[in-house]
């Protein structure tokens, strides 16, 4: 309950009009029920009030699913529009209004990347990584043994709808997930970026994607080119300018 309760009361704290919450719990059937996925994980806050989720290492794909979603629909907001950072620089796009359309589509999203939570949740966490949900809808893990580790290059590199963070290999990575969730200035508009990559997931397909990431990497490193689903995803946001 105490989370179906904090879901009505960051709402309107948000301003979001209460149609608006009760057409979502409509539209997705969402009782005070569904909110206890949550009690198995642990709520870490950042300084804006927003939850993130640290999910426990035998959590299976349905609960990583929907505790991911339900992050969203609680935090009613995302913070990116007001987001600060990179310079003073603003955001790369506006934000997009908090809506029942809005969670239907991060589940459409879901479900084309539903690889990612029946088989790669289970991965992270057998290699020693961790993962928590964001209010943005995706997933954002650390750690991990070597195996895990080649698959995050620069800062981070995003799988589906998991976004996993490079280096931390010798820190408890549940540890630096609560830090990085508590201290980083930028991490709004970086989740931003993750999950506009997470939708081109969605819209290419596994195979479109590598294809398409590795095209795109051959253009940027041979010719010096922009790299364009970096450019989609936004070059600022991503720290790419």
């Amino acid at each position: 309950m105490r989370y179906s309760t904090a879901w009505r009361e960051n709402a309107r704290r948000r301003g979001v009009p209460a149609g608006v919450v009760e057409e979502i719990a409509r539209w997705n059937a969402i009782t005070p029920e569904s909110f206890a996925v949550l009690d198995k994980t642990e709520e870490i806050s950042d300084p804006h009030g927003k939850s993130y989720f640290l999910l426990p290492p035998d959590a299976g794909r349905l609960d990583a699913r929907r505790a991911t979603l339900l992050t969203y629909v609680l935090n009613a907001g995302t913070d990116y529009a007001s987001a600060g950072g990179r310079a003073a620089k603003r955001p790369d796009f506006p934000a997009t209004p908090y809506r029942a359309a809005e969670v239907a589509r991060i589940m459409h999203r879901q479900n084309a990347n539903r690889w990612s939570y029946a088989r790669d949740v289970a991965f992270v966490h057998r290699n020693g990584g961790r993962l928590v949900t964001t209010p943005h809808g995706i997933l954002m893990g650390a750690g991990g043994n070597w195996l895990q580790r080649q698959f995050s290059r620069r800062g981070g590199t995003t799988w589906g709808d998991i976004f996993m963070l490079t280096g931390g290999e010798r820190a408890d990575p549940a540890a630096r997930l609560r830090q990085l969730v508590r201290c980083a200035p930028d991490l709004d508009r970086v989740l931003h970026h993750e999950e506009r990559h997470s939708r081109q997931w969605a819209a290419k397909g596994y195979a479109g994607m590598l294809a398409g990431y590795g095209w795109e990497l051959v253009r940027e490193l041979a010719f010096g080119a922009t790299n364009r689903l970096e450019e989609d995803a936004g070059l600022s946001d991503g720290g790419y300018r």
